[in-house]
């Protein structure tokens, strides 16, 4: 202990809280019964099959891997494991699997660090305060927080890690004890990318508050770990980098308009964004905005997810408030001290607040938490029945005795499934890798599925295209079907039948010189373009130009080709054509109804949804490689009219004509 550095309080304040007393029994008790309570809820709900191979398949598998060293590519995302993020703190999480080789462990890691970080928080408090009230009544709030509590209900995810050691890294700071808080800043930043962001900000308030010379550090230190995963890990895992700034990710939006402040204003004035707020603030009654420097730690964990463009971030019932959370209860901790050193009428007023504070917690808890207080017993008395009473994890058992015990064999299984099968260096999230779904960044690299031997799928949780894949694997004998019960089944691959040879439309190199379509029929509406239809073509053929002309008949290509439907159809064109890389191509589009087009393999206009032929969307002017580039269009028509035109135009005439088979780009 550090005891030299103390101004307003005596030395033996640091060690004081710990004493064997009320307060502190009734910390470990109420810290106790949260792991417990909340381990044995998420254990249940596993148990019962209700998570899903993401995300918590995806880190189960990944962290397995690297206790038995097998790897770091995950076959349930399609990406190395720190190609997607970099979550280094799987190193740490791995040697608990070498003791209990079960996913219940990293569920009850989980619940114990969030749990934990109350003992943080505790002595900050009561270090700024010398009450063992206000201590007990901020650890209250943290175990009760509908953010907290969600945040470790929603699967498992390795950042939220983060959470107890920002806490730590805040409370060793107030009390100087400077290698203990590198220790707690390191560790943070091995939990995810983006907690640098915080650190950084966390060392603006060091450097005013704590110490000069150490905010400095840290802010570099955050810097340095913000480029280092940026800009050399990611980009080394995947090939691309932090690919969620391309079209059709989380950030594509914010980073098309990074530089627009009225993107900024429309954003942060948004219904939704105010309600995140008023959930987030409320149970401490907003108390952490009169320690502004301290609190402006929490904007980076907090302007990443508004600015995200997704609704899931926006929201304190997900896992992605870990790096926010920790900061608000700090700096409500840093605003009752500074209440309370007001004199008597301070200390009468924390004692009030806190009071306050509590109830506030109570009610936000019973409103927004997933476990409200209220219904805690009810839940684990409904999981416990429903394990023991439902047959489903005694049918799962059943089928699951067919599956190969040895764990290289690559078999694919549906999403509900896969968090029971993970630990096996290829388990794929069906209907992976027959076709692309949720893989890699944009389902590049999928592999053959003719090494897939087994397949193991719960009915009930396929959608129509997947459910279609799997009647065509059975129907044509490529797979035969071992058992059936009710709505699971496992099914293993029949060696004396030819593989169906499925495309990937988007992403297949065919030869030069030609535009290939392909043409799915659908018996159900077609409203969207995704997912792809899990079968071969119904019509596959080569054409001149990407044209359908509009029509309210079956749609033909501009050479009368005819693709087999007039509504409820999917198109792929794809071709390849040669650039001189010389100048910038622009490209315009039409269509009824929606479409994308792809460059490369890039998302380059994304025109979703039902729409008229009138309207028209233009690329930002593009400069494509000298040499061979692929140019794909994803089409779907739903009913009434019906048409597709692609056009070109270099920048320098602005002259556009249908891009044609054989054009050579500028």
């Amino acid at each position: 202990m550090n005891t030299g550095v103390w101004k307003r309080f005596p030395p033996s304040i640091e060690t004081r809280f710990w004493t064997l007393s009320g307060s502190s029994i009734f910390l470990f008790l109420a810290l106790l019964t949260y792991i417990g309570v909340f381990s044995a809820v998420s254990i249940l709900t596993y148990r019962n099959f209700g998570m899903s191979a993401f995300d918590i398949g995806i880190h189960d598998q990944a962290i397995w891997k690297i206790a038995t060293g097998r790897g770091l590519f995950s076959t349930v995302r399609g990406l190395s494991i720190w190609g997607d993020h970099c979550w280094f703190i799987m190193i740490f999480i791995a040697p608990f699997y070498w003791v209990w080789d079960k996913l219940e462990v990293i569920l009850v890691l989980q619940s114990t660090a969030l749990a934990i970080g109350v003992i943080p928080l505790a002595a900050y408090t009561y270090r700024l305060t010398r009450s063992q009230w206000l201590s007990m009544a901020l650890s209250l709030s943290w175990l009760l927080s509908p953010a907290l509590q969600n945040m470790n209900l929603e699967n498992f995810h390795p950042e939220v890690i983060a959470a107890p050691f920002l806490l730590w890294a805040i409370e060793r700071a107030d009390a100087k004890s400077w290698r203990w808080y590198a220790f707690a800043v390191g560790m943070a930043l091995l939990c995810k990318e983006d907690v640098s962001l915080t650190v950084i900000a966390l060392g603006i308030w060091v450097f005013i508050a704590k110490d000069r010379r150490v905010g400095i550090l840290t802010i570099v230190t955050g810097i340095a770990w913000f480029v280092f995963c940026m800009k050399l890990v990611l980009p080394f895992f995947n090939d691309a980098g932090f690919f969620r700034f391309q079209g059709g990710y989380w950030f594509s939006a914010f980073w098309s308009n990074k530089f627009s402040p009225e993107y900024y204003m429309n954003v942060l004035g948004t219904e939704q964004v105010r309600l995140y707020v008023w959930q987030l603030g409320l149970p401490l009654l907003f108390l952490g905005i009169f320690s502004p420097v301290l609190l402006f730690a929490a904007l980076p964990g907090f302007l990443i997810n508004v600015l995200s463009g997704n609704d899931y971030l926006v929201s304190i019932h997900y896992h992605y408030n870990f790096e926010t959370l920790p900061i608000i209860f700090a700096a409500t901790a840093s605003t009752l001290a500074w209440i309370g050193r007001r004199g008597i009428p301070g200390r009468v007023m924390t004692v009030l607040i806190s009071a306050g504070m509590l109830t506030a917690t109570v009610y936000a808890n019973n409103e927004w938490s997933d476990l409200p207080l209220k219904r805690v017993h009810s839940r684990l008395q409904a999981q416990y029945a429903s394990f023991f009473n439902s047959d489903i994890n005694s049918r799962f058992q059943d089928l699951a005795v067919y599956l190969p015990s040895d764990t290289e064999i690559p078999i694919s299984v549906s999403h509900n499934l896969l968090p029971h099968l993970a630990h096996r260096s290829e388990v794929y999230m069906y209907p992976n890798p027959f076709y692309s779904s949720y893989w890699g960044i944009q389902g590049e690299n999928l592999p053959s599925p003719e090494g897939i031997m087994w397949i193991m799928l719960d009915i009930n949780a396929l959608d129509n295209n997947s459910h279609g894949l799997l009647m065509r694997l059975l129907q044509t004998g490529e797979f035969l079907l071992v058992r059936q019960i009710e709505n699971i089944l496992v099914a293993k691959r029949n060696p004396d039948r030819e593989p169906i040879r499925l495309i990937d439309p988007i992403n297949a190199l065919l030869e030069n010189d030609a535009i290939h379509v392909f043409a799915f029929v659908s018996d159900d509406p077609v409203t969207n373009i995704d997912p792809l239809p899990a079968s071969v073509p119904d019509i596959q053929l080569v054409t001149r130009k990407i044209d359908l002309p509009l029509t309210t008949n079956r749609l033909l290509t501009s050479e009368g080709l005819d693709l087999g439907a007039a509504d409820n159809i999917r198109v792929v064109f794809n071709g390849r054509w040669t650039a001189r890389g010389e100048d910038d191509v622009i490209i315009r589009i039409r269509a009824d109804d929606g479409c994308r087009l792809y460059v490369n393999g890039e998302i380059i206009i994304d025109y979703s949804g039902v729409h008229s032929f009138e309207g028209e969307l233009y690329t930002q002017q593009l400069r494509l490689e000298p040499g061979e580039n692929q140019i794909a269009v994803q089409y779907f028509e739903w009913g009434g009219a019906a048409g597709v035109r692609v056009e070109w135009a270099s920048s320098r005439d602005q002259m556009f004509k249908l891009l044609s088979a054989g054009d050579e780009l500028p």
